[in-house]
């Protein structure tokens, strides 16, 4: 064989290595600054539990009866879930405004079939933060269906992770704070894989398990309080009978843990 054709070789071998290495831009970015029980849960599960879940779900567009069955295999059926007020004595009942259980991975995915014994992490979490998560992945199913999709990987990412209030999205130690609830447990056990930090162009700091080439492209939610960055491109969509706005976000570069906590 030439040492042409196996230089040849050896290059397309580096090309597909080098192209599985990176993961796609996210699907979905929760903003931390504005739901940071939600997104303290989402850290936990795809770091900390036992078993982890992946960052890139599968959505499978659910039937509203598929739905109720995982949200009870996650402990949060609609009616007399662990958060409620008549559950004082469930397993990670808070009380106050922490009413809501927030689930992971979400019930519009097939992973949370994975398992039927209930192995999805769950979190009571302000009911205002569980509507913002789901208004952003209705943003993001309803461009699919749009395009006649039934279903997608989703790839999950977690914006302003250093913020206030927001658990193991900055590689804190998988310390359970008595709230994460696993097989009706508070399990006190973890592993600690790293989290990865990139800046975006709107200013926003992304975290991701998984490593993101840069730069890249990527759309998100913008919040009410959010001013719209002059240079990105921005519209508005129609989801649940409300206007939001979204942008063409880009990822610029990837930062040390240092810098975004300096930033926060």
């Amino acid at each position: 064989m030439s040492k042409r054709l196996l230089a040849l070789r050896a290059v397309i071998a580096y090309v597909f290595l080098d192209s599985r290495a990176w993961a796609a831009p996210p699907d979905v970015t929760f903003q931390c600054s504005k739901m940071p029980e939600v997104c303290t849960n989402m850290c936990w599960a795809v770091r900390c539990a036992s078993p982890v879940f992946p960052q890139t779900l599968s959505w499978d567009d659910p039937d509203e009866t598929t739905q109720g069955r995982r949200l009870a295999s996650a402990g949060c059926q609609k009616s007399g879930n662990k958060c409620g007020a008549k559950s004082k004595d469930g397993v990670g009942h808070r009380g106050g405004r922490f009413t809501s259980c927030d689930e992971y991975p979400f019930v519009s995915t097939k992973e949370s079939t994975l398992f039927s014994n209930g192995h999805q992490v769950s979190r009571c979490v302000p009911r205002s933060e569980n509507a913002r998560r789901r208004q952003a992945l209705k943003a993001v199913y309803g461009r699919w269906k749009k395009q006649g999709l039934g279903s997608h990987g989703l790839a999950v990412s977690f914006g302003s992770p250093a913020a206030e209030g927001v658990n193991y999205c900055t590689n804190q130690p998988c310390k359970n704070d008595g709230f994460e609830v696993q097989d009706k447990q508070i399990k006190k056990r973890g592993q600690d894989p790293v989290f990865k930090f990139y800046a975006a162009t709107s200013g926003i700091v992304l975290g991701s398990l998984e490593q993101i080439e840069t730069p890249s492209n990527f759309t998100r939610l913008l919040d009410n309080d959010e001013a719209t960055p002059a240079h990105c491109d921005s519209w508005v969509e129609r989801v649940g009978g409300a206007d939001i706005r979204v942008i063409s976000d880009v990822l610029l570069e990837e930062l040390s843990l240092d810098r975004v906590l300096t930033q926060a």
